[in-house]
């Protein structure tokens, strides 16, 4: 017998090992008994129920009832790990790839434009209460007299 044949045989007693010692500790895997800790197949069978429910189809009691149960009991054993959502609501228009400010600092300052935009001019800042607006003054002096435009140059006159 060669050397990963040893490897692989001993490979799949340890891992023989490892599915018995979390079947029986209630964190089973697929090979799990139906009763071992399967607790995304009542999760799912949770949330039909409650989508049949929702929509105004009937739903058996006695179904619920058992899946409920079965929740519970994983639950008080610690065999459910997360309830974290795995699905989350798209973002809004408009805010895909912006991080909001950190606490504290909304609207303190403006944003950094955008990349390749570094050079070019800030935009107004937002309205808000600050003095109202005053027209500057009126000139004091009238303009100068308006300067006479210089005479059309010689391929433009009209020759005849």
């Amino acid at each position: 017998m060669g050397f990963l044949d040893k490897a692989k045989a001993a490979a799949n007693e340890l891992a023989a090992k490892a599915d018995t010692a979390l079947g029986s500790s209630g964190f089973g895997g697929p090979a799990a008994p139906s009763g071992g800790g399967d607790a995304n197949a009542y999760f799912h069978d949770l949330g039909v129920l409650t989508y049949l429910e929702a929509s105004g189809r009937p739903a058996s009691a006695e179904d619920r009832a058992r899946v409920m149960t079965a929740l519970q009991e994983l639950d008080g054993r610690g065999a459910l790990r997360s309830f974290a959502l795995h699905t989350a609501p798209p973002p809004a228009p408009g805010m895909a790839g912006s991080v909001p400010p950190p606490p504290g600092m909304a609207g303190s300052a403006a944003p950094p434009p955008p990349p390749g935009m570094a050079g070019s001019a800030a935009p107004p800042p937002p309205p808000g209460p600050s003095a109202p607006f005053v027209p500057p003054p009126a000139a004091a002096e009238p303009p100068a007299a308006p300067v006479t435009p210089p005479p059309p140059p010689s391929w433009m006159k009209d020759e005849g």
